[in-house]
């Protein structure tokens, strides 16, 4: 049974219940408010036909009875009464209307006072009164009937009309409460068909409830939840599909040397080569082999480099970037490059090793991208909560476009060249990386013909693991 519908059925009940109990209560209530001023009225008549036989006592002697009777009679239009009976022993001194009437059994009043009761029988509703009476020095009974049916009947038509007003009210109560079972459900339904639509694939769908409510609050923390598995999803994605091309290129990288090695070994081993043959065969060998090292040393930094912490030190600025230069001078010069380090003195905490080979392939990037030599300058400061590094060459440059991409894992801007130098593409992953160890920024503007400027901005803190 779904939620709408159990809400619709309380709602009914509810009305129907209440109207139910609401309508008995007034009705009963009017009811015994009737019957009570009937009874009084009865009460009133039957107290006026005393008072007239006390006066008809003051006014008449004992053998005046039959004047007795008249009176009576007189006064059965004015008595309202069905029945009337007065009896002294066993005569009988005035009989009017049916004595079964009457012929119910009521206490003995004590003189004075009176007694009723309520009865109801085929001559419909009625309230049957005794009293005693005391006149010429005789004991008397006095017995009356009056018709309250009045009572009865007004509870009867009130009855008929309260169940067609119950039927209507009850009818309306249960549109009224579809109508308010949808209104108050139907965000409730939105929010479960967005649920549904999610759960089947389709991730763009939102709820987008407005309302000012609770479940506007929900609507805006499920579609924020939505929006988050979105993009979690998204770049789950985006990494197997970054992941997919990752091992497509390493095993396409490892084809190449690999096919040159298997040629050149199954070629040593024919054996039948000059000297000049089998020297190239085996310089190219030692060379892929390199190649193939190389490449492994790269693949096993980028996996060590996805742990959560790093040891950081606190290191002299200028001393360390001394080192980097007395490092790359030798290789650079021997690639008719010029290498510039500058640096001020100052203390700043990263890891060292790790910023060393950041340096190392940012540099060794710009000096591929110059054919015939050129000038790369090496810029490190200080700054609040870290230090920078900018690396800076007059080298061939790159277009817009490549920019965005040279941070992928074998992602090469001239494959060609790259292959010749002996490049894999993993250099500038690797240095993608590093910077995010320590939490910071890497940022390549360039020009074609004009050169290269990369921005890279480090911030490490001491504590833990850290030295």
């Amino acid at each position: 049974m779904s939620y709408r519908l159990k809400l619709t059925i309380t709602i009914s009940l509810l009305i129907a219940l209440s109207f139910g109990i609401g309508g008995t209560l007034m009705i009963s209530t009017s009811f015994q408010n009737t019957l009570d001023q009937e009874t009084q009225t009865a009460l009133n008549n039957f107290e006026s036909i005393q008072n007239t036989l006390y006066l008809f006592h003051t006014m008449a002697d004992q053998t005046d009875l039959g004047g007795l009777s008249q009176t009576l009679s007189q006064m059965e239009g004015m008595g309202r009464w069905q029945a009337l009976s007065l009896t002294s022993g066993d005569e009988e001194l005035y009989q009017s209307g049916q004595p079964e009437q009457l012929n119910y059994p009521l206490p003995n009043p004590a003189e004075g006072q009176c007694s009723y009761l309520l009865v109801s029988d085929r001559f419909g509703h009625g309230l049957v009164m005794v009293n005693r009476i005391t006149a010429w020095n005789t004991d008397m009974k006095l017995l009356a009937r009056f018709d309250v049916s009045r009572a009865y009947e007004m509870r009867e038509a009130q009855l008929r009309q309260y169940f067609v007003v119950y039927i209507a009210v009850v009818c309306f109560g249960i549109a009224g409460a579809m109508v308010l079972s949808f209104a108050l459900t139907r965000h409730l339904h939105r929010l479960t068909s967005t649920a549904r639509r999610i759960s089947e694939g389709d991730l763009s769908k939102r709820s987008r409830i407005t309302a000012n409510d609770e479940f506007g609050q929900l609507s805006q923390a499920f579609d924020a939840m939505a929006d988050r598995l979105q993009e979690t999803i998204s770049r789950l994605e985006n990494d197997m599909q970054r992941q997919e091309q990752f091992m497509g290129a390493f095993a396409h990288e490892l084809k190449t040397p690999m096919t040159s090695i298997i040629g050149f070994s199954d070629l040593l081993r024919q054996g039948n080569l000059d000297e000049n043959t089998r020297m190239m065969a085996a310089d190219y060998i030692h060379s892929e082999g390199h190649r193939l090292e190389r490449l492994s040393f790269k693949l096993l930094d980028l996996l060590l480099l996805k742990k959560d912490e790093v040891a950081m030190k606190r290191v002299w600025l200028g001393s360390y970037m001394k080192e980097v230069e007395q490092a790359l001078a030798p290789v650079m010069k021997n690639k008719d490059v010029r290498l510039i380090c500058r640096s001020e003195q100052k203390r700043v905490v990263l890891e060292p090793d790790l910023v060393k080979s950041l340096l190392y392939n940012l540099v060794d990037n710009a000096a591929k991208a110059m054919d015939n030599g050129g000038i790369i300058a090496v810029h490190a400061a200080a700054i609040p909560g870290g230090c920078q590094f900018q690396v800076v060459d007059n080298g061939r440059g790159m277009e817009q476009g490549e920019l965005e991409k040279i941070t992928e894992a074998f992602y090469r801007v001239d494959k060609a060249r790259s292959r010749s130098q002996g490049g894999a593409g993993l250099g500038l992953a690797l240095c993608k990386q590093i910077v995010q160890l320590h939490e910071g920024t890497i940022h390549f503007s360039s020009e074609p013909g004009k050169g290269t400027r990369v921005t890279v901005t480090l911030y490490g803190k001491l504590g833990g693991k850290n030295e």
